[in-house]
């Protein structure tokens, strides 16, 4: 069984988070089989998911097509093929494993009408089950029905002596945390923001495949972002960063949350 920890990168259009992901998954790669902040902890495997590479192809029906500009909208969920996103990560994660320093999930509106129950939270626990098992028997393909499994710390045990060899998952996606599976799985969430002048003059920069057409960012890109934003905005559990920053800087922030939570 093994043990990981999910980091979360989300963000603006242009605001850095492809940048940071690469950074942590270089250094994370760079420190592999060797302590990982603590004494206790040895980083294992580092694995990378990116939602950009999920996203449908240009012809596919499911897309929404912005008729003022006779264009498709990217920015929402449905330009996603979500669900194979989430087999991925099911794949990565293996048939049993450990969330690490998880906080436990509230019983949701699904388990409720499944009658299934979600057992509270113990003060003891090293690792807490994350998952809502409607999510997870969604993702699996072979529909066994897996979990994750729930470690109780035993009142003999020194949690500081456990010897726990530990798995980096890094997610990276403009809406990872507007899908109830990819936020709640992230034991650690980043958001980047730009102010909107600043991400268009940005914007202006890249080139994109299918091509921005003329008001695409101020009639879709801009609006969608903000939508998806107020969604989790306010959220205790997600550090919001300054994407005006030094890329360094935040990058050693980042570093520096994930070390505080380890």
């Amino acid at each position: 069984m093994e043990t990981w920890l999910v980091i979360g990168i989300s963000g603006v259009t242009n605001g850095g988070k492809t940048t940071l992901a690469k950074s942590l998954e270089a250094y994370f790669t760079a420190h592999q089989n060797k302590v990982f902040f603590k004494d206790n902890l040895t980083l294992n495997k580092v694995v990378a998911l990116c939602q950009d590479d999920y996203f449908l192809p240009v012809d596919n029906p499911k897309h929404e097509v912005i008729k003022k500009l006779n264009h498709i909208n990217w920015e929402i969920m449905s330009s996603l093929d979500m669900d194979r996103m989430c087999q991925d990560i099911m794949k990565v994660l293996g048939h049993k494993f450990i969330l690490y320093n998880c906080q436990q999930l509230g019983q949701s509106e699904d388990e409720s009408q499944m009658g299934e129950q979600v057992e509270p939270m113990d003060a003891y626990n090293l690792f807490s089950d994350h998952f809502l098992s409607n999510f997870l028997t969604k993702y699996d393909e072979n529909g066994t029905g897996r979990t994750t499994n729930l470690i109780k710390k035993s009142k003999n045990e020194s949690y500081q002596n456990m010897n726990i060899k530990i798995n980096v998952l890094l997610l990276e996606g403009f809406l990872i945390f507007n899908h109830n599976f990819t936020r709640d799985l992230c034991n650690i969430k980043f958001h980047i923001h730009l102010p909107y002048e600043r991400c268009y003059a940005r914007r202006l920069q890249r080139v994109y495949d299918p091509p921005d057409v003329v008001g695409y960012f101020e009639m879709c890109v801009w609006p969608m972002y903000e939508k998806h934003y107020r969604e989790f905005k306010g959220r205790k559990d997600i550090y919001v960063l300054n994407g005006e920053i030094p890329s360094e800087s935040i990058f050693n922030y980042v570093l520096n949350c994930v070390k505080d939570l380890l």
